[in-house]
């Protein structure tokens, strides 16, 4: 499970000090991006073939609020791929542990025009290394 932390920003707070729900969803995609860029699979690569992974649902549960001067720790995994599509499944904690949310988010390979593709065929390079990935994290 891959680990991305960082402080809490002023500016991602309310007036009450708690962070605002919508920035869990800036975290679960900054973690998202260092995640594949780690694992060899970065967005701009296979970006560059003109193949883009939109985000198509989002589930959260908030269970606690993040506050500014807090460090936070997003912990992630891809938790299905099927060569169209996948899968991500993040929980946010602070430092002292507390599970402040809880998430999935659902993705696709589409192309320029937004048509879904498959990147089995697209790129299978990129499939394989997909592939190779998942039977890593399926170990751990």
């Amino acid at each position: 499970m891959f680990e991305y932390t960082r402080p809490v920003h002023y500016y991602e707070t309310d007036k009450m000090g708690m962070v605002h729900h919508s920035n869990y969803i800036r975290w679960m995609e900054e973690a998202r991006t260092f995640y594949f860029n780690d694992a060899g699979l970065a967005y701009s690569v296979t970006e560059s073939y003109g193949i883009m992974s939109p985000v198509t649902d989002l589930s959260a549960t908030y269970r606690s609020p993040a506050r500014y001067g807090e460090n936070f720790t997003v912990r992630l995994k891809v938790i299905k791929y099927s060569g169209t599509r996948f899968r991500v499944a993040y929980t946010i904690s602070n430092e002292d542990g507390a599970v402040l949310c809880e998430a999935e988010t659902g993705h696709a390979f589409v192309d320029n025009s937004l048509k879904p593709i498959s990147l089995k065929k697209a790129i299978p390079e990129r499939h394989e290394l997909m592939m190779r990935f998942m039977e890593k994290e399926s170990s751990c």
